[in-house]
């Protein structure tokens, strides 16, 4: 029984692993089900790593090693995984449970690749109103943040280019942005790059390893946030090897300046995220009020907060209100609370802020990048 139980729970683990669990909720999900069943259960989760370990009295210790594979965040199936977890009190279970976790992993996205495709262009567009830009901005970067997910799920088919897939999207990205600049003048090719790209930006990733690192699980939390630079640093070499080529091909034409778009317009464009991360995070339709709110929620708290006292409190504040906001949802109407705290938490990270700085500080402006990246660094562990 022992051997069932320790292949069931590696299984669960590596199955909550690739549907986005950070190491805290992984380990105590296992530590809780083995009290459950009556054995002592350990844990150690780490970004490629997982190992369990069973220790009964008549058995002593039984260990296993779990290689990880690369995680992507699945909503659908995380609260199907929590809901098998919170169902689950004896070892008779095991057997129906095992199937049912097969059933969980093979189930279908709930979301096509031509939904994601759709989101693209809204998740772009939104973002370059957001970072400052205009109506030509937005055009712009919807059209090629529609051609950065074609391409992404075109690219997603060949693991062997995985590696290096983050400098090629970024460099067809900044190539896009100053040919279709031929076309439609714009103010700032940068933010029409940072709109297009900002889906592989791994903001939410270092706020997970911020809370691992704060809550003690230093190794999952270090590997996770030097993963999450790497990939940064690689993305923002894809954007200056795009850039220098397309400066060189391109006789792209920019404006000097251009009208802003009214302030109330932002709000709308923060309502749309909740509908392109329902998409792109694999959440039920069923979400996509709640997700619309939390969005709503987490900005509107942080941005009145962050003009009384400063952006750390606001990303505190914000993160704070998501939090409980998700506790109250959840013990009012059964349903999880991660439908308002993950797209909450993804509204205020600070990945679009640690790539500015990190663009900064390899076009040598090294004050600049220091001081942009201290801020996300800032932000990050206040969220």
């Amino acid at each position: 029984m022992e051997i069932q139980l320790i292949n069931f729970l590696s299984s669960l683990a590596k199955a909550m692993h690739v549907s986005g669990s950070n190491a805290l909720e992984l380990e105590r999900n296992v530590h809780q089900l083995g009290n459950r069943f009556g054995v002592e259960t350990h844990c150690l989760a780490l970004p490629t790593m997982l190992t369990i370990t069973l220790e009964t009295e008549h058995n002593g210790q039984q260990a296993k090693h779990v290689k990880l594979p690369a995680y992507d965040f699945n909503m659908q199936r995380l609260i199907a995984l929590k809901d098998l977890i919170r169902k689950l009190d004896s070892l008779q279970q095991l057997e129906q449970a095992e199937k049912q976790l097969q059933t969980i992993m093979q189930a279908s996205s709930p979301w096509k690749p031509w939904h994601m495709a759709i989101s693209g262009i809204v998740l772009s567009s939104c973002i370059a109103l957001l970072l400052g830009g205009a109506l030509p901005e937005m055009l712009v970067a919807g059209t090629v943040g529609f051609l950065f997910v074609l391409l992404y799920l075109l690219l997603s088919k060949f693991p062997v280019l995985s590696h290096i897939m983050p400098v090629l999207l970024c460099t067809f990205a900044a190539l896009c942005t100053y040919a279709i600049s031929i076309l439609i003048p714009i103010t700032s090719p940068f933010v029409v790059i940072l709109a297009s790209i900002v889906l592989m930006l791994p903001g939410f990733t270092i706020t997970i390893s911020m809370i691992e690192l704060a809550t003690g699980n230093l190794l999952a939390g270090t590997g996770r946030l030097a993963g999450a630079f790497i990939l940064l640093l690689m993305m923002a070499a894809g954007v200056a090897i795009g850039t220098k080529i397309g400066i060189e091909w391109f006789p792209y034409q920019t404006l000097n300046s251009l009208h802003k778009l009214p302030f109330w317009m932002v709000w709308p464009c923060v309502a749309m995220l909740g509908i392109t991360l329902m998409v792109f995070l694999q959440a039920p339709f069923k979400s996509l009020h709640i997700m619309m709110g939390a969005c709503l929620l987490a900005f509107g708290v942080s941005v009145t907060v962050s003009g009384w006292l400063g952006p750390a409190t606001g990303a505190f504040t914000g993160a704070f209100s998501v939090a409980m906001a998700g506790q109250l949802y959840q013990r009012f109407s059964n349903e999880p609370g991660i439908l308002i705290q993950i797209p909450g938490l993804i509204t205020l990270v600070p990945g679009s802020v640690g790539f500015k700085g990190l663009h900064a500080l390899m076009e040598q402006d090294n004050l600049a990048g220091i001081s942009t990246m201290t801020n996300m660094i800032i932000t990050g562990a206040a969220l």
